[in-house]
């Protein structure tokens, strides 16, 4: 959902908070629910870069690395179209143990720093991969993956 000028989720994942935050971190991982590959350097100051979508590229890097706590990365598109440079805006995504029974973590994602034409387009995206990454942290297929490129998904925003 989109408050104010961040795009905001939360989701409940049938995994502990250090499962949950590998499949963030860890390439094999993270392109099981979002990307076709993915350059990860997990630690302060380190790189990632991931295509999501072939000629599609998101990029930016880590500022914290709080295994398993909290992940703060900047994001941005390599795709100028995208009006997102990398680096322009700002993910932080926290880990927190479900106070259900069980392995459950309560992961909380706020993107900021989007433009405001931006933000529909991250929020649809983000609310996708988010079901995709639930249904993989249930063992479950993910779905489909999205076919359409970032700029044609926009029109339909």
């Amino acid at each position: 959902m989109i408050e104010g000028d961040e795009v905001i989720h939360e989701v409940r994942l049938p995994v502990a908070p250090d499962e949950a935050f590998e499949m963030f971190v860890d390439p094999a991982r993270l392109v099981r629910w979002i990307g076709i590959s993915a350059e990860l350097e997990p630690q302060p100051g380190g790189r990632f870069r991931f295509e999501v979508m072939p000629g599609q590229f998101c990029e930016g890097r880590y500022e914290i690395v709080d295994r398993p706590h909290r992940l703060v990365f900047t994001w941005g598109w390599t795709a100028e179209s995208m009006g997102v440079p990398p680096g322009s805006s700002r993910v932080e995504v926290t880990f927190t143990q479900a106070t259900t029974a069980g392995d459950a973590t309560t992961l909380r994602l706020i993107h900021r720093g989007l433009v405001p034409s931006a933000r529909p387009l991250h929020d649809d995206g983000w609310t996708r991969f988010l079901d995709r990454l639930t249904a993989v942290a249930a063992d479950k297929a993910p779905g489909p993956y999205p076919t359409e490129t970032p700029e044609e998904h926009r029109r339909w925003l």
